[in-house]
Formats: structure tokens, sequence, C-alpha cells
């Protein structure tokens, strides 16, 4: 196994085969996938009988995507209440399931995900690409830092081992708990990280504060949870002697994910060969036009479970166009945010990743953890609430508001309002990037 880490990727053969068979792949699994749940869903056997969907004139991927209706999360609670049961889209008997779990339950009541053992097996697989493309290794201390009662959890772990990575220290991803991870680093010297971009930001921040400098064991992490800058990369390289990695996707619902390489040009959708990925115009449902930003649907025909059919994320990503550097034929995206998160100032509307990456290019933002205020109707300004840093001086705090709004307002085309916080709203592990005008601050890293 020692001897496999010099290799460059987990499955040569899944990450590096030429875009035309991908292609072929997706076409036959997805053709594969709706005679399944033709025969065995009753939730989406309903939805193709409303839709008058004719399976026989589905031959390419251009008819699928015209013939068949995409999925909202809101129609699956919908038949959760009106069929009784928490798995409506399930397709396998109850004793077939290994594992399942809950959603996070942040944009609504919680929604259900189940594995066969074959399921399982097969995402567990998909995550040991990710593992490996972010550079985890045999002989590394893996620290992961995830919500226990997910799916998630399990899958993170058996990926890892499958790797022969042996020792891995699994915690919950609590803001209130971030002393006792720093003290866990500190301990066991860990050497790889798995955990959300706000509690790396936390960790550093309390480790300078009690050992005396921001410098861990760690030599590589994948961070989860929000849109990072090239420069707020380079500073964790600097600062910490961290290699970070990001990763987006869809835990709650697929336990599917994109993660970077080390050529850091988007992130790799690491299930090519299994899932079949959209992006769609999130107002006409058409497919989103080449070099357009686009809403994020997921057709995972590889499960047998609970699988989903042109199932809307409500994330926006951009498509990176040609081969990666490293190799990988996989095709990149960028998670840029959710549909929801847009906050509209006079006639511009403003989006939390732009922040970050604005924040990331200024000295004195770079890494602060953040969220924005949504106003009813158009604002005049857009407030930004920066969480105080335990090193900040009270005395400069002022000035540096000041420059960090001029910054924003320079980049961003807007007036705006920057002031730090003792707290911040979450949700989970990660901060609450757009939050209403009436909610007050109630809990901080």
């Amino acid at each position: 196994m020692f001897q496999a880490a010099l290799r460059p990727y987990w499955d040569a053969a899944a990450e590096t085969r030429a875009p035309a068979e991908q292609r072929r792949l997706r076409l036959e699994g997805t053709r594969r996938l709706l005679d399944w749940v033709t025969e065995r869903s009753p939730f989406y056997r309903e939805r193709f009988r409303k839709a008058g969907v004719d399976l026989r004139g589905i031959r390419t991927l251009e008819d699928f995507a015209a013939a068949v209706p995409l999925t909202a999360k809101q129609e699956l609670r919908d038949a959760m209440e009106r069929m009784g049961t928490a798995l409506p889209h399930l397709c396998v008997p109850r004793e077939q399931i290994v594992l399942a779990g809950p959603s996070a339950g942040t944009s609504g009541r919680q929604t259900y995900q189940a594995f066969t053992a074959e399921d399982l097996d097969v995402n567990t697989g998909i995550t040991a690409r990710l593992h490996w493309c972010c550079g985890l290794r045999p002989g590394d201390v893996f620290h992961l830092l995830i919500t226990p009662f997910t799916p998630a959890a399990e899958i993170f772990k058996l990926a890892a081992q499958r790797m022969g990575v042996h020792w891995v220290i699994r915690d919950d991803h609590e803001p209130n708990h971030v002393p006792r991870y720093v003290d866990v680093a500190h301990s066991l010297q860990p050497t790889f990280l798995q955990a959300g971009v706000a509690t790396l930001r936390a960790m550093v921040q309390h480790a300078a504060a009690t050992f005396g400098n921001k410098r861990m064991a760690y030599r590589k992490a994948i961070l989860m949870g929000a849109a990072l800058g090239a420069e707020a990369r380079a500073e964790f390289r600097e600062e910490s002697g961290i290699d970070v990695y990001t990763l987006s996707g869809q835990g709650s619902d697929f336990n599917l994910f994109g993660t970077q390489c080390d050529r850091h040009d988007g992130e790799h959708w690491h299930a090519d060969d299994l899932t079949l990925v959209e992006l769609i115009d999130p107002n006409t449902g058409m497919p989103a036009q080449e070099g357009e930003l686009g809403e994020l649907v997921i057709t995972d025909f590889y499960r047998r479970a609970t699988p989903h059919v042109r199932w809307r994320t409500e994330d926006m990503y951009r498509m990176h166009p040609g081969p990666c550097a490293c190799g990988r034929t996989t095709r990149r995206y960028t998670l840029l945010d959710r549909l929801a998160n847009r906050v509209t100032v006079g006639r511009v509307s403003v989006y939390p990743f732009q922040v970050e990456e604005s924040l990331s290019r200024s000295d004195a933002g770079r890494n602060l953890e953040f969220s924005l205020v949504r106003r009813p109707g158009a604002a005049r300004t857009l407030e930004v609430r920066l969480l105080r840093p335990s090193t900040l001086i009270a005395e400069t705090a002022g000035e540096i508001e000041r420059s960090i709004a001029a910054h924003l307002s320079k980049e961003l085309g807007v007036p705006v309002q920057a002031g730090f916080h003792d707290r911040l709203r979450y949700v989970g592990y990660k901060t609450l990037r757009v939050v209403d005008e009436k909610d007050a601050p109630v809990s901080a890293y």
C-alpha cells in the first residue's frame, strides 16, 4: 500500500477515461435508472406519469433532459407527507438498507437517503477518489470533523480506511468545540484535516492565542462549506503551513462532492462516470449556455436504494473548460453560491462568494468570517458583519472596519458598511452567510 502512495490517481481508469466514453456511460446509466425507478419507485412513477414521460423516446441525454421533469427537494417533502413515509423514493426492501440518515434540515424538514451494500461500496470508492485527489495518503493521521448523524460521517471514514489510512480521529463539528479540536491537534499531531472553512479559521486563531503560533501538525486540509479565494488559501499555507483544498457538493442528499486537485483549477466531479450532472438556467429550466453560470442538477444513476432523478441542488456553479493539467478528465466546476443567498443593494445583486473573494484580496479582511444582512426590499448599503478576531486591538478596530468597507465598496460596486461583531449566526459548522435584518447574532466560533 505504501508503494501505491506514489500513484497519481486512486482509480486511473475512471479518472482519466476519455470524455466520449464518460458520456456513453452516463447515457447507459441514466437509461437503466429510468427503468429501475419506473418499476420500483411510487414517487418517480407518479411524477413520470403526470409529466407524460415516454421512456421509449429517450435515446440521448438531450432527450432525457427534454422529457424528464426536474425534482425539487420540497416535492420529496410533500411526498413524505402524502405517502406517510420518510423514504417515498425508496426502491428496495427495507431489509436491504445498510446505512441511512437525515439531511441537516437547514432549509426545512429533513429528508433522508439510504444505501444498499452495493451503493455504500460504490460511494466509498468515489469518496476515496476525492481523498486521494486532495493528497490524503497511507500513513496520514486523519482528523475528520463532520456532523456525526449523517451518512457522510461513516463514508468518509470508510474511504480513508480503504486507502490504508488506519488512524482516523473522528469528532463532531460544532463551533463551541474549537478548543477541543485544537487540543487534539496539538496532542495527537494529526497530519490531515477535513473540516469547515470557518472551523479551520477559528482553530488557527485559537492555536495562536493558546500556543503562541498558528501552526499545527496538519500538512493538508480539505475545507467544506464556503468558497475560498486563492489569496486566503495562500495565507493558510504561509502562516499555518497547511495546503488547503476546497470541497463542495451535496452531502445531505447524495454524499457526492467535487474537490480541487493540486492545480486548484476548479473542483473535479469525482463521480463523472456514475452520475449525470447538468447545469441549468434556474429560471427557465433550460440548459445553461457554455460559459454561463447554472444551477447544478444531479442524477445519481449508480444508486439503487434512494436514487435521485434530475434533482435540483439550488446551488449555482460555473464549469471550467478544457482538460485539467493534473491529467484527470473528470469535469470541473466551481461552486459560487446558493440561489437563496442573493442580497439586493439598489439594482445590484451581491452574493457571499463575491464578498469572500474580495475579502481574500484584502490584507485586513483575508480569512475573516462574515455574514451579509438582508433587508426588506432593495437596501442602499450592503451591511457586512465581520467576526471579531481574538487578536484585534480595540483602538484599531474602527480604522480596519473603514478600510475593509472601502475595499469592498470599490470591488463590489455598491456602498458597504463593515463592522466587527463578537458573534455571528451559524448553522451546523457553517457561518450563516446571509441573515435577515431582524436576526441578532446568537452564537460564535
